[in-house]
């Protein structure tokens, strides 16, 4: 009895140092964009905030497209437009830049006329809201904002380490939601896949594809059908693997009916089609 509990505890150990850590390297943390319309008293931008969140981003090992790179081929008008705009246009644009989630937002820092107790100093408050959506299906991973003041001789500066502040707060409490859903992933447990199904002509068919996801493929937790418009089904699926898998357990399904090809896969939604048995 002894020398079987040695054996077990001898293949847990083993387990742990080859297994897990596998598991766990397979976890990819995401590449972010950043677009953030900042005001420092009125006209100054020091781009305080998007370095404060992109100095947060690299030290977790996340890549972040280059401010550059950005400013040179986005135009003002384009960006405005991503940042108060809906969810789509802002994760279209982030996609367009190969990034996983797209941070847009505004910081804006304002002085105070008065000064304090008859010093040089003034008071400088700042307001940082940021939104964080995903690229590929265009869902807002979060949302929040922090207000921070400073106290300071110079309007810029003091407007600027106020952005700094707020723009800290806000990440501390954004980014371990954001890098959760790609935790998940490696986690084994069910996380959501949107599954967009297009030449879907009848209700059956989407009855069908329900159980098809329900039944037949294993790793599933469960299928919400969010919509059923102009030919196109989309669900929420919630499984426990990688979208690949998920691509390939379709793809190898052979309903009688009909057969799904599967045409785009991301970390986070699956783009297919149905299609007649045979063709």
């Amino acid at each position: 009895m002894g020398t079987r509990m040695i054996k077990l505890f001898c293949l847990f150990v083993v387990f742990l140092v080859v297994a897990v850590p596998c598991l766990y390297a397979r976890s990819r943390v995401p590449r972010f964009m950043l677009l953030i319309d900042e005001k420092n008293m009125g006209t100054y931008s020091m781009a305080d905030a998007e370095r404060v969140l992109a100095n947060a981003l690299l030290k977790r090992g996340a890549e972040v497209v280059d401010a550059e790179l950005v400013k040179t081929k986005v135009n003002r008008d384009k960006a405005l437009h991503a940042m108060t705009s809906g969810p789509k246009a802002a994760a279209a644009l982030g996609l367009s830049f190969g990034a996983d989630v797209i941070i847009v937002g505004r910081a804006i820092a304002k002085g105070s006329a008065d000064r304090v107790k008859d010093t040089s100093f003034r008071s400088y408050r700042a307001t940082v809201s940021l939104k964080a959506i995903r690229t590929d299906t265009a869902e807002i991973i979060d949302i929040d904002t922090a207000t921070a003041a400073k106290i300071h001789v110079d309007d810029i500066i003091g407007g600027s380490q106020a952005i700094q502040a707020a723009t800290a707060m806000v990440t501390k409490r954004m980014l371990p939601k954001i890098l959760k859903q790609w935790r998940l992933v490696a986690s084994g447990k069910p996380h959501k896949i949107q599954l967009t199904l297009g030449n879907v002509n009848q209700v059956w068919q989407v009855a069908a594809v329900k159980k098809l996801l329900r039944k037949k493929i294993r790793g599933v937790d469960d299928v919400v059908q969010r919509s059923f418009v102009s030919g196109v089904a989309v669900f929420d699926v919630f499984w426990k693997g990688g979208c690949q898998k998920l691509a390939e357990a379709l793809t190898m399904a052979r309903p009688r009916y009909f057969r799904i090809k599967v045409v785009g896969v991301t970390d986070a939604k699956l783009d297919a089609k149905l299609v007649e048995t045979g063709s």
